[in-house]
């Protein structure tokens, strides 16, 4: 396998991670309990519409990351851009090690817990979860806040590992955030 394969394939994976960490940090900052009144009284069925769009591609997106290394398409093998993929990359080229396995292993258990919910509820429309109303995808705030520390350990591991380092991307704050628009609302309630 050429090194650079590996490279171009993780960097992908590793911005698909950064997107998926700035989403969570904009739901939790836009969606903590001391925003409740004010996002209730300025759209409160805008942005309960809102919370449910962003809850539901979260957990797409962080399914993504835990599906087969390839798919089939006719008679053609597809490579998907996941955990998977990249660590059998790694042990190709011999880059993987057992902090690596470790942290796989368990992004790829917290996956199977959610994958349910994708499956059932946002990817397909399953008629017998719909009727009996079955929650799916049930996981506890701990194993939420260990998913998000292992994909960033995951992500500074295998970037160290290939030679192109570790990432911070567990803050997300910009120009034009959900910060300023939480600001904005503010003064304009106010006023």
């Amino acid at each position: 396998m050429i090194k650079s394969k590996i490279v171009g394939d993780f960097e992908l994976l590793r911005e698909h991670c950064i997107k998926l960490r700035q989403n969570y940090n904009t739901y939790t900052q836009l969606y903590n309990e001391g925003n409740s009144a004010l996002l209730s009284d300025v759209a409160a069925t805008f942005f309960s519409d809102i919370a449910e769009i962003m809850h539901r591609d979260w957990i797409l997106q962080a399914c993504k990351l835990m599906d087969p290394a390839s798919s089939m398409r006719g008679r053609t093998v597809l490579e998907n851009i996941t955990i998977k993929l990249i660590d059998e990359q790694l042990e190709v080229c011999g880059s993987s090690n057992q902090g690596i396995r470790d942290l796989s292993r368990d992004l790829l258990e917290f996956g199977e817990q959610i994958k349910p919910a994708r499956n059932k509820r946002i990817a397909h429309y399953d008629r017998e979860h719909q009727v009996k109303n079955v929650i799916l995808g049930i996981i506890t705030e701990e194993e939420l806040f260990s998913f998000l520390r292992n994909i960033q350990r995951y992500c500074d591991e295998v970037g160290t590992a290939i030679g192109i380092g570790p990432l911070d991307f567990s803050g997300s704050g910009c120009k034009g955030d959900v910060l300023d628009l939480l600001k904005y609302l503010r003064r304009r309630d106010s006023a």
